[in-house]
């Protein structure tokens, strides 16, 4: 039999729906088998915000009022919450793959070739795939936005516009779409639809009117009225610069192509191609801009991350579909032969599919800030804490602690009093303190430490650095006291971490002191004229140092100190650090800090960072040896000068 005729016989058996059941069966075996063995989630202190809000939203149903919660998602998402967490994070999943089904029915109804191509694209975009296990509102949103451009595709115009109507109380952003809509039913001339999109907003606004509130709640209500500057901003190509690794190389290619050769249609055929215009392409474009600018002006409550970016994949993966199937065509027109066709197909459909497994890492484990609340929240148990009440910022911790977010019995959200921090706190509660929420919410560390009448308890940190803000992450646990001036000297004490002891393992300041193997990059360009190394976009790994453990005396968990003066030449790169870890020539750890500079951080300005990295995996290990070096993972050209390695051994 003729390889053509094999893959024409199986194409018949693999029939357009047959393929729809087995797509949409094995997205939902990968999702819930990594479900099921995923131990963290992601989103973080929003994913466990939003879980709180519609998991208690039956018996506290303000939650289904609530405009930071999204009134819309909790309404739909609380029957899964309500089982738990993992059912919780079942609802997106399940949005997330009736969302790829969407845009399948999309594509087919655009008449483009191999529909079903938008399912996997859609599905397998590594941005959209990490926030289906989540608790975020991009998913739904996704779901109802491509739902709304389906239906005016299919002329259901009263439908299309009711569904636009809900967008809003789904995500913010969605203001910035509702012209988008009504352009297209204006070109429709469709002009008394264009009030129904106004239908989620009105039945809201009576809603809270009835509820009590102020019937233009939904405006006088908005979460981030005051927080303009609070998030900061970025560049004007922020998204655009980082799109390759929340979209995936191959996505953006056949999306690109896609777009081209819709606009090609367009110059050809402008009524076929008007519907694809106005609700795909444009939708896309308006939100990625509307973001852009956001993040640039630094307005709107933008942080720049990249799950924003989630809301839109459905519009994009249908038209990477043409561009995937064009770039299948190629191959056809270039050989003649359908199997060459086909297999071109597969490579693409392969390249889409692998994606998210390469760039992200399966099952999901829980991130650094939520191990250490973890680490927190596991230290107020043990301490026999968990039964006080305790004031907080970062909803992961009424998450951790199993407790009832309304109940001020059992805790409150801290609201920080330049004048007086404590206030609001009985003597005996708790006050537990992030550097991102609690510092947002304007409680300063160091102002919380210099209350006489807050004794800090304890501090706890990352295993490996991470900065909010400009700041090293930490959870401080403080408790309210009788006033007392000696406490603070305690405080101070314990946060600049007196009585903990490192010795020097490895010191150069690359003049009386060198490393070998690092003498022909050595230069006379370091501070004051004396002597530093060179780190050239050409070199990938410098200063590697292995040294054994079983002849140190360290105190458990093992942790290093890091020391060390930078001129980067370019600062909007970055270096990683890296410590590994083996036992038995077994690696058991592998811990990486990014070394990061600030705008503020010129080229001829030399900068000192001093961080720590705790490897807690090798106690009880035998045979243990450390390896350290800087990855030059971006390729910048930096100058390296007073580079100090210590371990802590008190």
């Amino acid at each position: 039999m003729k390889l053509s005729t094999l893959i024409k016989n199986t194409e018949d058996f693999f029939s357009e729906r047959r393929l729809l059941y087995i797509i949409l069966t094995g997205i939902l075996i990968i999702d819930l088998t990594i479900l099921v063995f995923s131990s963290g989630y992601y989103g973080g202190a929003d994913t466990a915000g939003h879980y709180l809000s519609s998991h208690w939203a039956f018996a506290h149903p303000a939650y289904l009022l609530n405009h930071w919660s999204k009134p819309i998602f909790t309404l739909l998402s609380a029957p899964f919450a309500a089982v738990g967490f993992k059912t919780f994070q079942l609802f997106n999943i399940l949005f997330g793959i009736a969302t790829g089904y969407l845009s399948y029915l999309v594509a087919k109804e655009l008449k483009m070739k191999s529909p079903l191509l938008a399912i996997v694209i859609c599905c397998f975009t590594p941005i959209f795939m990490i926030s289906l296990f989540s608790g975020l509102t991009e998913i739904l949103f996704a779901f109802v936005a491509i739902l709304a451009s389906y239906l005016l595709i299919k002329e259901r115009y009263a439908w299309g516009a009711v569904v636009v109507s809900f967008l809003p109380l789904i995500r913010y952003e969605a203001v910035v779409l509702l012209p988008v809509y009504a352009i297209f039913l204006i070109n429709k001339k469709h002009y008394r639809e264009i009030l129904l999109m106004l239908t989620g907003m009105v039945i809201y606004s009576l809603l809270g009117a009835l509820a009590g509130k102020n019937i233009l709640w939904l405006f006088t209500e908005f979460p981030h009225q005051n927080t303009v500057g609070v998030y900061g901003k970025g560049k004007f190509f922020h998204y655009i610069l980082r799109s390759p690794g929340f979209f995936g190389i191959p996505n953006e290619i056949f999306f690109v192509t896609g777009l081209v050769a819709g606009l090609s249609l367009y110059l050809r055929e402008k009524m076929e191609y008007s519907k694809e215009f106005l609700l795909v392409v444009l939708p896309f474009l308006t939100y990625f801009f509307a973001h852009t600018v956001s993040w640039w002006l630094g307005i709107g409550g933008s942080q720049g991350q990249n799950r924003y970016m989630a809301a839109i994949v459905p519009f994009m993966a249908v038209m990477a579909t043409r561009g995937l199937y064009l770039f299948a065509k190629m191959f056809l027109i270039l050989t003649k032969q359908e199997w060459v066709r086909v297999f071109a197909l597969i490579i693409g459909f392969i390249s889409v599919f692998h994606i998210p497994f390469a760039v992200q890492n399966y099952p999901i484990t829980p991130g650094p800030t939520e191990k250490t609340i973890r680490q927190a929240t596991d230290w107020i148990k043990q301490e026999g804490l968990n039964n006080v009440k305790f004031h907080y910022n970062d909803p992961t911790v009424v998450l951790q602690l199993n407790a009832t977010p309304f109940d001020t019995t059992e805790c409150e959200r801290f609201v920080a009093t330049p004048a007086n921090p404590a206030k609001g706190l009985e003597n005996g509660e708790l006050l537990i303190y992030d550097t991102y929420f609690t510092e947002m919410a304007g409680g300063n560390l160091n102002e919380l430490a210099s209350c006489s009448d807050l004794e800090l308890l304890k501090v706890f940190e990352p295993e490996v650095p991470v900065d909010v803000y400009r700041k090293p992450y930490k959870i401080a646990v403080f408790k309210k006291i009788e006033p007392n001036p000696f406490v603070i000297q305690k405080n101070s004490s314990l946060l600049k971490g007196e009585g903990i002891i490192f010795c020097t393992i490895k010191n150069f300041d690359f003049d009386s002191t060198t490393l070998q193997t690092e003498a022909k990059h050595i230069k006379p360009m370091g501070k004051n004229g004396s002597s530093c190394i060179l780190l050239k976009e050409s070199r990938d790994f410098c200063l590697k140092q292995n040294f054994e453990l079983d002849s140190l005396k360290f105190v458990h968990p093992f942790e290093l100190q890091v020391s060390m003066s930078i001129l980067p030449t370019e600062p909007e790169k970055k270096l990683r650090y890296v410590v590994e870890a083996t036992s038995n020539n077994k690696q058991i750890a592998y811990k990486s800090y990014d070394i990061t500079f600030t705008e503020q951080n010129t080229s001829d300005e030399w900068v000192n960072r001093e961080f720590r990295i705790a490897v807690p995996e090798i106690a009880n290990q035998k045979n243990v040896r450390i390896k350290t070096y800087i990855w030059n993972n971006r390729k910048g050209r930096y100058l390296i000068d007073d580079y100090t390695i210590s371990y802590r051994i008190q």
